[in-house]
């Protein structure tokens, strides 16, 4: 499946222009050297490559001897840069429901961005992860401009101070421990598996400010109408929301275009404009997933079709023998096999 690059909306670079200037440099000049102007970021429907943000802010940072750049940044940014899905999050009954909805509807913002919650262990995790094709070209004043809105969204909603959350960069830091601790206001942990935020669980309950349902479902419908008039990475879109119906039995195309309200007729004719069809889409994610599901031999066959949504293991197998030549078992195999 071609893929293009992924998009963001011009809004994530709110106050880029301020705070070149504020260090002496010119927003000209670096957006100049990606190929932007100020008139686009001026445009909050105006998208951007998400790669070329990630490449503007880690030149910035260089030029002007800002190492904190990114997070400097998030100091004059807010949750209000996700447009109409701040409405969504801000009449969201607790902080749980807010953070689901955010992971939700990310994709109208920028697809490219993926957003989890879980509890571990009394803990909840936030991730907010880039793709990889963003992060392999050094997004490292990306990362911690998003975790440092988002610590500040957490800080505002619990009125908890933080001191004891924990924030893990994957990348390798810029800053000292101790710059870390003072720029954030919790600790910093560089170099680990991953990239999260972690806080106490119990805060997941808080309840927000005056929630209004008829409000909520407002938003969430003027959410989804925005999706339809400025879609950004649809494709991309369609395959978030497969992969999480995906072992549900109900990953198809009407399914699909009722989660992104718009009829299944336009969904098609978008998708057939990037040269796309909804069931290529979820053929691909399933033979992928196959393929990182077989080398655990702990997870019975049976349990792979279910997860790969299929209704029994025959059709696993049909679907192998066409992916591959070759039957389910004997795909393990080889990929147990491969060094």
């Amino acid at each position: 499946m071609t893929r293009t690059s992924f998009l963001v909306r011009a809004s994530a670079l709110t106050g880029f222009t301020r705070l070149v200037e504020q260090h002496g440099g010119s927003p000209q000049s670096l957006l100049a050297a990606l190929g932007l102007t100020s008139a686009q970021l001026q445009d909050s429907h105006f998208c951007l490559p998400l790669e070329q943000v990630a490449r503007l802010l880690e030149l910035a940072a260089q030029r002007l001897a800002l190492p904190d750049f990114g997070a400097r940044l998030a100091s004059l940014q807010d949750i209000s840069i996700l447009g109409p899905v701040a409405l969504i999050v801000q009449h969201a009954s607790h902080l749980a429901d807010a953070l689901q909805q955010v992971a939700r509807y990310m994709p109208y913002h920028s697809p490219g961005l993926q957003v989890s919650l879980a509890v571990e262990s009394g803990q909840a995790v936030w991730r907010l992860q880039h793709d990889p094709s963003v992060s392999r070209s050094g997004d490292r004043q990306l990362t911690e401009l998003v975790y440092g809105i988002a610590i500040a969204f957490l800080r505002q909603v619990t009125g908890s101070a933080g001191a004891d959350w924990r924030l893990r960069l994957q990348h390798e830091g810029g800053l000292s421990a101790e710059a870390y601790r003072a720029r954030y206001g919790c600790q910093v942990e560089v170099a680990q598996a991953d990239s999260a935020l972690v806080f106490p669980a119990a805060l997941l309950d808080t309840s927000l400010a005056a929630p209004s349902q008829a409000i909520l479902e407002a938003s969430e419908r003027l959410v989804r109408q925005l999706i339809q008039r400025h879609p950004l990475d649809l494709g991309r879109q369609v395959e978030t929301l497969a992969e999480r119906l995906l072992m549900t039995g109900t990953c198809n195309l009407p399914t699909l275009a009722r989660q992104l309200g718009m009829p299944r007729h336009m969904l098609q004719r978008r998708l057939l404009l990037q040269g796309l069809r909804v069931e290529q889409i979820i053929d691909d994610l399933r033979r992928k997933r196959l393929d990182a599901l077989l080398p655990h031999p702990q997870i019975p066959l049976t349990e792979v079709a279910f997860l790969l949504g299929y209704g029994d293991p025959s059709s696993l197998t049909r679907a192998c023998y066409r992916w591959f030549d070759q039957s389910p078992s004997a795909r393990r195999q080889q990929l147990l096999l491969q060094p």
